[in-house]
């Protein structure tokens, strides 16, 4: 104790590695103090109890000196700077259009991040490159933007890889900060309705992979000559694309990056019509104009909207749109 009388303030040394949250509980419980000596005995005790490195723990208390000298003093003592701090790491599962923007704002604020990103398909930009449709080659604009990531040297794209099979997520846990989910959906949502497991009937995510190049759904071989009319079940920019490339000319498609598999498929389809079916009518359809205008320029057929006779005996339900 006589040493702390003893050593003059400008002695007070540095910690560069104490929070910053310590440091203000110790200052504001030095002016609730109600008196000097009770400053210096609280100063004291703090300096020889709490975990501060021990040359912090030699630091002055100068004998004449008020509860605001005190406070400046260790609060000097009590650097928030943290100069060991680690880079970021971040872990994202996933690398869809969701992983590849929050990569792209996050390697913007953060400097020093690194993000790695893990993928069970050998290559990246999930619904951009196997969900949107081929004669939309527009909408895979924001590759660009997504190429600019990858080739940051704190970006590591890590394909072929299913997290949760070929790793484990813990073993993966203690090596990253965070770890961002944002895989899509990997498996079709039933309907529960009799016929929909028959043979010919199957889901938008298995059609579009299959046209797209998706490889599980390569070998889904639709049979399209079984008859000249099909029936998509939905009214949404997905059920739209479906019916569209469906009743698009083969040639017109031969410039598009769609496979040659679904090339030689529709040129031996006899599909001549595609019904529409939804619960809805077309004012409150979920598709964007676009998609009805791309329908309404087509040359190889015409659009019909008809209602069926069982909706008529049913109340219209009234939607909300945002």
């Amino acid at each position: 104790m006589q040493h702390l009388r003893t050593m003059h303030p400008s002695r007070l040394s540095k910690a560069s590695y104490v929070c910053a949250t310590c440091s203000r509980g110790i200052a504001v419980s030095l002016r609730l103090l109600p008196s000097r000596n009770a400053s210096l005995q609280a100063a004291r005790r703090l300096a020889t109890t709490t975990r501060i490195p021990v040359r912090l723990r030699a630091a002055t208390v100068p004998q004449r000196c008020d509860a605001s000298q005190l406070t400046r003093l260790l609060r000097n003592g009590y650097s928030t700077t943290n100069s060991f701090r680690k880079p970021l790491r971040l872990a994202i599962i996933g690398s869809g259009p969701a992983g590849f923007y929050t990569a792209y704002r996050l390697m913007n604020k953060v400097q020093d991040a690194v993000i790695d990103m893990y993928e069970q398909l050998p290559v990246p930009y999930g619904l951009v490159r196997f969900g949107v449709a081929p004669d939309h080659p527009e909408v895979k604009n924001c590759q660009d933007t997504f190429e600019e990531v990858a080739l940051s040297p704190r970006f590591n794209y890590i394909g072929n890889v299913r997290v949760g099979y070929d790793i484990e997520l813990s073993k993966l846990k203690p090596h990253y900060d965070a770890m961002l989910f944002s895989y899509g959906a990997s498996e079709d949502s039933k309907l529960g309705i009799p016929g929909e497991d028959l043979p010919g009937v199957f889901s938008a995510r298995e059609f579009v992979g299959w046209y797209n190049g998706l490889p599980q759904f390569q070998g889904l071989k639709p049979q399209l000559q079984a008859g000249e009319q099909a029936i998509v079940i939905g009214q949404g920019n997905v059920a739209m694309d479906v019916a569209r490339i469906l009743l698009s000319p083969v040639d017109a498609l031969k410039s598009t990056d769609i496979t040659e598999e679904a090339i030689q498929t529709l040129s031996e389809s006899k599909v001549r019509s595609v019904r529409v079916v939804g619960r809805r009518g077309p004012i409150q359809v979920c598709q964007t104009p676009k998609t009805c205008l791309n329908f309404v320029n087509m040359r190889t057929g015409c659009i019909h909207s008809q209602r069926s006779p069982r909706a008529y005996a049913c109340p219209l339900r009234r939607f909300r749109t945002h």
